[in-house]
């Protein structure tokens, strides 16, 4: 049963990173909390307090919490991914049009709906295209989706609904976040590549981001739940932030893996980042990115304006 609420806290908070780990400089707006989609490795799952969706109605609270916020936080990038997905209620809650009345007051601030939903109808209907504006897919392999995310829309309808919103003339994002080791997993991620270069327009990719499966020690037992699950199938290691993640040469090999299948599929260009990384590892993976907050969060920000 879906609860609304009073937001009583702040709506604005920055993205929470691992101790150790390259913060990109985004922060989080929380307008709702909870998802239907329950995917096995979802944190929402050890996390939220209930399992129901909130959904926060003071809409205007956060819409002067953010008047008062942007002036001192130049090269803003914030969206509402974090504690739901963006889009997946979005037939039942109407917000999409509310936001982007919202962010059309701010032109120079970056909002992401970040999604692996299909529901783009309100911002395909909203009258102006926003340039300040980023529509981001969380994608996997299909059998990854079938196995992991059971109840979200399959790959295809995904790219159905990343390529209608291009068109659109939104700039759209990629989160290949977490990518699975299993047998097999470098033809899947190359596949998957080729699938996106098939239909992707380069010049519309925001950001790409690339994370590997990590998750807190108190998340296990929900993942168990999950009787299809193949998460442990990789060997997994308590790492340097006290999250089991896979061994460090392995996470290496998928990021360069992916890194320059995406370069050779789709373009030199394409805005790549590491998501909950530490210093080494980013220099080790993108050596032309200086591996510090405010130097990620610029890059990341121009290459929505290009």
């Amino acid at each position: 049963m879906i609860q609304y609420q009073i937001q009583k806290g702040n709506f604005i908070k920055h993205c929470p990173c691992s101790p150790e780990t390259v913060p990109c400089g985004y922060y989080n707006l929380n307008l709702h909390t909870g998802c239907s989609f329950g995917c096995s490795y979802c944190i929402l799952q050890a996390y939220l307090e209930t399992k129901e969706p909130v959904f926060y109605t003071n809409i205007q609270d956060m819409d002067a919490e953010l008047a008062a916020f942007v002036p001192g936080h130049p090269n803003l990038r914030i969206g509402t991914g974090e504690l739901s997905d963006s889009l997946a209620f979005e037939s039942l809650t109407n917000y999409a049009p509310k936001i982007l009345n919202i962010f059309k007051k701010f032109p120079d601030v970056v909002f992401e709906f970040k999604t692996k939903s299909v529901n783009v109808k309100h911002v395909l209907e909203y009258p102006t295209v926003l340039k300040n504006i980023v529509v981001s897919w969380s994608l996997n392999p299909q059998p990854v989706i079938e196995r992991e995310e059971p109840r979200t829309p399959g790959l295809k309808a995904r790219l159905e609904a990343l390529d209608a919103v291009q068109k659109m003339g939104y700039k759209i994002g990629i989160h290949f976040d977490p990518m699975l080791a299993f047998e097999g997993w470098k033809e899947r991620y190359t596949e998957l590549i080729r699938q996106i270069a098939g239909v992707v327009q380069l010049r519309r990719i925001a950001w790409w981001s690339l994370g590997t499966l990590r998750f807190p020690f108190s998340l296990r037992e929900h993942i168990l739940k999950h009787k299809e699950s193949n998460l442990f199938a990789g060997e997994l290691i308590k790492g340097f932030d006290g999250k089991y993640r896979y061994f460090k040469p392995l996470r290496l090999e998928m990021f360069r893996h992916a890194r320059d299948t995406i370069r050779r599929e789709v373009g030199e260009s394409v805005p790549l980042y590491l998501c909950m990384e530490d210093s080494e590892t980013w220099l080790e993976t993108f050596p032309e990115i200086e591996p510090v907050e405010e130097s990620v969060n610029k890059y990341l920000y121009d290459s929505v304006f290009k």
